[in-house]
């Protein structure tokens, strides 16, 4: 590119200079020489603005969609990662049948032996464990009530102490980092 200005604006001065020196005192032949390398210089020289003016233009033109280009590319990666949040912090929202079967699991985790005093759970730490996470798995999908009603089974004038067993669990889980 470089090339093409330094040939345009050599050519620009030996115009100028050609003509220059035509219009200077000399004789006719050398005035008629002067004035015909000022013309072969100017032809010359729109040949070559118009060889620069076009690759201008195309330099212009590509660096505008290459610019385009990291626009999109960085539209389209922000709104794929948008996409791969979303999916992560979206509402838990599981099929009927992922409800049932975490249902029935915590109602066999609960009506387990160990699970018959309501008072106190008599259970292992892996027993405890699993419990933990599958009432925490359910109230994803459902509500405290429901695990409270249908799992453990406490309704009535009994839910505020179902309440209770349901904040011990989930502290519980908490507290061992399940």
């Amino acid at each position: 590119m470089a090339n093409r200005w330094i040939k345009t604006n050599c050519l620009l001065a030996s115009t100028a200079a050609f003509w220059f020196a035509a219009l200077s005192p000399m004789p006719a032949i050398g005035k008629g020489i002067s004035y015909s390398l000022a013309l072969v210089a100017g032809v010359q020289l729109v040949r070559e603005s118009q060889r620069l003016m076009i690759q201008e233009a195309r330099r212009g033109a590509l660096s505008a969609m290459n610019q385009e280009l990291e626009q999109l590319e960085i539209a389209l990666h922000t709104q794929q990662q948008e996409e791969a949040l979303y999916e992560v912090y979206q509402t838990a929202t599981y099929p009927p049948e992922v409800k049932e079967e975490l249902t029935k699991s915590l109602e066999h985790l609960y009506q387990e032996p160990s699970a018959d005093h309501v008072v106190e759970l008599q259970a292992s730490t892996s027993q405890k464990k699993s419990l933990y996470l599958a009432v925490k798995s359910l109230l994803e999908a459902k509500s405290e009530t429901y695990v409270i009603e249908n799992v453990l089974r406490l309704s009535g004038g009994q839910w505020a102490k179902g309440k209770q067993m349901l904040q011990q669990i989930l502290e519980e889980g908490d507290r061992n980092g399940w």
